[in-house]
């Protein structure tokens, strides 16, 4: 399985904190060269007091982009509100993962690409460096791999891979991720073509191209010109979100539903499976049926003894 979406999103944008703090936002840690932070609804977190700007800071975080996406809300919708409140784009982040089914790319593939020389970008420019850990018997574990200029990396952006599996505690060679970091006018001027596409493969290419059936494999779009106009949507996007929905409902629904089993027959009670439905973003979704299906069930019982009265026949 393959999955394309934005990964972080950091905006300055024309926002009054009076209205902020009016309705009751909880108070948060500031960063750099902001006096004060706070946590928006919708999970971005937003900041004022810098003495060099009028404009508030929001961020969003994987987390929070995972979490609107579980709410239903596009990349490009997401984008569009930023937008539409005079946001100017400073960090954008692209992310490609695979999950292993029948192939995966690793980081060996990403470091040949760059021995090669198949990539194209002006990230190639600032070498490549390698993060790895030394294994038991001599041999080194490749984690992450950079591609870019790390001293510049706040001004040009930059390119990385690394095992997503080993990232989450799941095991080696089980996800790989490759992730651009676009800064300034071209994260601003992406976010703006994504904001009318909603294409993410296509953006990604514009500034980190690969020749190779790996990386052809994982982008399945092509090249969005680096100009304004709107780009139609992939129909391949529909499919993937098909495969996604087979791969949860026959592999990952059998998996949990013996899992949850598993958990009640050694009567550990039910915190493991509330700590996976908040992982998921479902929990909310999930009180919400449960209530609706409760009042339903009262409502029922009070028409079937007639304390209410019953909707009229046609």
């Amino acid at each position: 399985m393959i999955e394309r979406f934005v990964d972080y999103l950091q905006t300055s944008l024309w926002l009054e904190e009076s209205a902020v703090i009016m309705k009751g936002l909880k108070p948060i840690h500031p960063i750099a060269f902001y006096k004060r932070g706070y946590l928006m609804t919708n999970g971005f977190r937003v900041y004022f007091g810098n003495p060099n700007s009028k404009k508030a800071m929001a961020i969003a975080s994987g987390e929070t982009m995972q979490s609107l996406r579980n709410g239903l809300k596009t990349d490009a919708e997401i984008i569009g509100w930023a937008l539409s409140e005079g946001g100017e784009i400073s960090r954008l982040d692209l992310a490609v993962t695979e999950w292993i089914e029948e192939d995966l790319f690793t980081l060996e593939d990403v470091k040949s690409w760059y021995m090669q020389g198949v990539i194209t970008s002006t990230l190639v420019d600032g070498g490549a460096k390698e993060i790895s850990t030394v294994t038991v018997g001599g041999g080194n574990q490749v984690e992450t791999l950079y591609i870019g200029h790390m001293q510049k990396r706040g001004r040009k952006g930059i390119f990385r891979a690394y095992d997503k599996g080993v990232e989450m505690g799941l095991g080696s060679e089980i996800a790989t991720r490759i992730e651009i970091e676009l800064k300034r006018e071209k994260a601003h001027s992406v976010a703006k073509r994504l904001a009318e596409s909603n294409d993410v493969a296509g953006n990604f290419r514009t500034h980190f191209n690969v020749k190779s059936k790996d990386f052809e494999r994982l982008m399945d779009a092509d090249i969005v010109p680096a100009v304004r106009g709107k780009n139609l949507v992939k129909e391949e996007e529909s499919e993937e979100i098909k495969r996604r929905w087979d791969w949860l409902l026959n592999q990952v629904a059998p998996s949990l539903k013996q899992a949850i089993l598993d958990e009640r027959k050694a009567g550990r009670g039910e915190a493991r499976i509330i700590a996976f439905m908040q992982a998921s973003g479902i929990l909310s979704d999930a009180t919400k049926i449960s209530t609706h299906l409760s009042e339903k069930k009262y409502y029922d019982k009070l028409e079937r003894n007639e304390l209410v009265e019953r909707k009229k026949e046609d």
